[in-house]
């Protein structure tokens, strides 16, 4: 017990010295030297933790001029933006949807593997859903995830996957009907939940891009399976859609 919780620690301030050089790259540290003295470290050990952020690809070094952020880290900086501000600009949009549908709008991540609802627009009819911001779903079963995952690269769809998932006799529990699933999805530019996340309720979801075409949400209609039948499925979706796409532009897609 006594080792693991010095392995715990050792680890814990490794990595914490990893952010710590992460934080003097970023304010314009750039040589060994430097950065290991700013943190008192060793320059062996400064230069193990960087050229571990370099081959991670959080960093970059050019040779006799030092380290830069890398190109992953600029990429997660700009996800952490856009989801920063992502709920108070998609507002707005998300209540213009819920006007023109009268239905339940929300609006979600992909956290691994599920959904995270981080704002909600409550629909005009007498119905309620419980659903409410912080919720999380499995992306598997959500008209969201599947939105989020189907612009994705396939291989990310494996690891959503959630072999047997159950939550109702109408989820997709098998993977190659999820990866067909996914693939019509990406085809038609929208998602359906017919059911698989919540008996009775039905879903439609559109992703929303980054400037880099990249989906970091989607926003959806929800509402009892009554009140989205098959014939209704082609309006709302061209509506969510519209929502969605409005948004995206406001991201710089």
């Amino acid at each position: 017990m006594q080792r693991e919780t010095l392995e715990e620690t050792e680890g814990a301030q490794t990595l914490l010295r990893g952010l710590w050089l992460l934080e003097r790259v970023a304010d314009g540290v750039h040589d060994l030297k430097r950065l290991a003295e700013t943190l008192g470290l060793s320059r062996s050990t400064a230069h193990r933790i960087l050229s571990t952020l370099s081959r991670a690809g959080y960093l970059r070094h050019e040779p006799r001029k030092g380290y830069f952020l890398g190109p992953k880290l600029i990429r997660l900086g700009f996800k952490a933006y856009g989801q920063l501000h992502l709920p108070a600009l998609a507002r707005p949009h998300l209540e213009a949807l819920r006007d023109a549908t009268k239905e339940t709008v929300h609006l979600a991540v992909l956290e691994g593997r599920e959904v995270v609802y981080i704002d909600k627009v409550p629909g005009k009819r007498e119905l309620v859903l419980a659903s409410q911001i912080g919720s999380r779903f499995p992306a598997q079963s959500t008209a969201l995830g599947k939105a989020i995952l189907a612009f994705l690269p396939e291989e990310r769809w494996r690891e959503a996957f959630i072999p047997g998932l159950n939550r109702t006799p109408r989820t997709l529990g098998d993977y190659e009907r999820f990866r067909e699933e996914l693939r019509t999805t990406r085809v038609r530019g929208y998602a359906l939940d017919l059911e698989e996340n919540e008996p009775g309720v039905r879903c439609v979801a559109a992703p929303i891009l980054n400037v880099q075409g990249e989906p970091v949400a989607a926003v959806s209609v929800s509402t009892a399976s009554i009140y989205l039948d098959e014939h209704r499925i082609p309006e709302v979706a061209e509506a969510v859609q519209e929502a969605a796409r409005r948004i995206s532009l406001e991201l710089g897609a």
